[in-house]
């Protein structure tokens, strides 16, 4: 599974907010993911990782259906994933962390992306992905907050520049 969360990290990072349906896929995957952990139902990580996708595509379909708001309520679970797994990217202890945090971290990235979608999804969306990136992967002896400010530059840089691509020029 470790090698699916980086790839997914990966393609969040460079495509989080222009095709903001990837970041909803995202999220609806590590809910997928977070909910078959929960309920134990199957027995091998293949079935596990069949029903997490199935959870992705329905958040995708979501996000076509509803747009923003799927994204915004993709956010508030983004916001919540942050409470409790920023800090073991960073190899800190998230102890502290309880479900209270989760809803506030969740209601501090949606007021975000309400308020300035655009610029609050990139945001959110790069530091869901290097999160899921830093969790599985370990750099040599580079530092971890060195790594997490190089891949959080290289993906707000990545996804600007795929957004401003994406606009018509009015030429």
């Amino acid at each position: 599974m470790a090698i699916v969360n980086v790839g997914i990290g990966f393609l969040l990072m460079l495509s989080g907010r222009p095709a903001y349906w990837i970041f909803t896929g995202t999220m609806a995957f590590l809910l997928g993911n977070f909910v078959v952990a929960q309920m134990n139902l199957f027995s091998t990580e293949t079935n596990n990782l069949i029903l997490s996708l199935l959870f992705a595509v329905f958040g995708i379909l979501l996000a076509f259906l509803f747009r923003r708001w799927t994204a915004r309520v993709a956010a508030f679970f983004a916001g919540g994933f942050l409470v409790y797994y920023l800090p073991e990217a960073l190899r800190s202890s998230a102890d502290w962390a309880t479900p209270v945090l989760f809803v506030v971290g969740g209601l501090i990235a949606l007021v975000i992306t309400i308020l300035v979608f655009d610029f609050g999804l990139m945001v959110v969306s790069a530091l869901t992905a290097v999160t899921l990136v830093l969790r599985e992967v370990r750099i040599g002896s580079i530092d971890q907050g060195a790594m997490f400010l190089i891949l959080i530059v290289f993906s707000l840089i990545t996804q600007y520049l795929v957004m401003q691509y994406a606009r018509p020029s009015p030429d």
